[in-house]
Order: structure tokens, then C-alpha cells, then sequence
């Protein structure tokens, strides 16, 4: 029998990460935020492998007519969650949050959680879920990757992790090239995401910010995932990167004698106008 060879995707894959119960809980956090009985046709939108599919489908038990639509341009993320989820009000479909109004004709609620940070054109997408939305519907999305994630007192850890990681590939000859591409994915504020939703036709959102604690396992598992790896050590090969950074959280660690890292993670809910 031929064996199963890992590709990168799954190697370094956001899943291990997205494992962890603080994660469930702050998607559990905004679903059951959205969850009001007139609410049937639900969007996940970005489902991947159908994490936050299967918290929707929980909310939603016994209510008569309800249709859960998972949408995300990763034909193995998809193939993934048809297995995972067998659920009759369930469907899944291959698509761009760009398009979406191609995909999905009306919804009574877009969830979108983890990945508005990823969307170079986060007003076009905003504007897609509006275009969707019926009267009274909802975008929520939440994201840890923003301006104001970093808890007072701890932006000093995470530089210095990434530091650390330079440093143990500078002792094995590797240089990290800087040059500028890793900042072109710029993260916003709380208030310019609420500008970007008034502006594309919701009311002003309610947003808040929840606080976890990051164990040193959580963090090496996000250590793992090819965006963040792209990110903190641009042009450096994936495997390498991954365990720089393994290493440079170990000694950032030490050094700072911290057992877990606060951070916050934004939860947006934003009603059409």
C-alpha cells in the first residue's frame, strides 16, 4: 500500500494550532453572538476543514429550516470537512470571499472567523457579504492578527522571539532578507475595521476584544503555520523557519521566565443597514 506523503499545506498547516480550546472558545464566543432565532441561512465563510462549521451546527439544533453554507478556496480544506461533518442542513462549496455573492444568492448571517487579516481587499469582501446580507443580517469576524493585539507589557516577548529566531539561523550561516514584503499585509485598527463596515453599508459594528492566555504549546504550533513563518522570517525555507522559531521561542522564554502570553483576539459584529 502506498504511503500518504505530507505536503507543505498540511505540514504547515494552521490546524494544530486551531486545536487548542482557547481557539474554540473564542469562535464559540462569536457564533453564539449570532445565533438568534430568526437567523437560518448561515454563512461560514473561510470554513476550512469545518472547525467553526460544526460550532454553527451546534447553535443551530432542531431549528426548523436551517442551512449552513461553508465556503473556501482550498479544495483539500473542503474535502476535509465533507468528512468531517455529516449533517444534512450542511453544505460546502469551493469559492473566493471576493466573489461571494456569485456563490451565495442571501444569507442571514456571515461568520467569518480568522482570516480578514489574510484579505488584501478587506472593503471589496465586506462589501460582498453586504451585498448578500438580508434585512437584519450579520457580518461577525474576529482575528488576533491586528493593530492592538499585543496585551500592554508582552510586545517586548514577541520581538524578541522573532530576534531569537534570526539569531539561530545567523549561528547556522542564514541570513533573513527583510525587504519589505512581509509588510504589505498591513493590520488595522479596531476603529478602521468599524470605518470599513459603515462605509459598506452596516450600522456601526459592536466590536470588543477578548483576552487568552497562550501556552508555550499554542505558541510553537503557530510557529509552525507557513503564513506566520513567512511573516516573521521572509525568504527563509518553511522547515528551516519552523524550527528557528521553535528555537527562538525556547529562549525567549527562558529569558523572560513567562509561563503563558495574554492576547487579544477582536470580535466584531456588524448588522446591515
Amino acid at each position: 500500500m502506498a504511503c500518504h506523503a505530507e505536503t507543505d499545506e498540511e505540514r504547515f498547516s494552521f490546524a494544530p494550532f486551531s486545536r487548542h480550546p482557547f481557539f474554540t472558545e473564542v469562535n464559540r464566543w462569536i457564533v453564539e453572538r449570532v445565533m438568534c432565532t430568526s437567523r437560518r441561512t448561515i454563512v461560514d465563510l473561510g470554513c476550512g476543514p469545518g472547525a467553526v462549521t460544526q460550532l454553527i451546527l451546534d447553535q443551530l439544533r432542531h431549528r426548523q429550516g436551517a442551512r449552513v453554507i461553508g465556503v473556501d478556496p482550498s479544495p483539500s480544506a473542503l474535502e476535509k470537512a465533507r468528512h468531517a461533518i455529516r449533517s444534512r442542513v450542511a453544505e460546502f462549496m469551493e469559492g473566493s470571499a471576493e466573489w461571494l455573492s456569485r456563490l451565495v444568492p442571501s444569507a442571514d448571517a456571515v461568520i467569518f472567523c480568522n482570516a480578514i487579516h489574510l484579505v488584501p481587499d478587506k472593503a471589496r469582501v465586506i462589501g460582498e457579504i453586504r451585498k448578500i446580507l438580508n434585512s437584519g443580517g450579520v457580518l461577525a469576524f474576529n482575528t488576533t492578527f491586528f493593530n492592538g493585539a499585543y496585551v500592554e507589557g508582552t510586545t517586548g516577548f514577541w520581538r524578541r522571539w522573532v530576534v531569537r529566531a534570526v539569531q539561530a539561523l545567523r549561528e547556522h550561516g542564514i541570513e533573513v532578507q527583510h525587504d519589505g514584503k512581509a509588510t504589505a499585509r498591513a493590520f488595522l485598527t479596531p476603529e478602521e475595521y468599524a470605518a470599513l463596515c459603515v462605509q459598506e453599508g452596516f450600522q456601526r459594528p459592536t466590536v470588543e476584544l477578548v483576552r487568552v492566555e497562550m501556552t508555550p504549546e499554542s505558541l510553537e504550533d503557530i510557529g509552525r503555520f507557513s503564513l506566520f513563518i513567512e511573516g516573521a522570517l521572509p525568504g527563509v525555507p518553511l522547515a528551516i523557519g519552523a524550527e528557528a522559531l521553535r528555537e527562538g521561542l525556547r529562549r525567549a522564554l527562558a529569558e523572560t521566565g513567562l509561563a503563558t502570553i495574554p492576547r487579544n483576539w477582536l470580535e466584531c459584529l456588524a448588522v446591515a443597514a
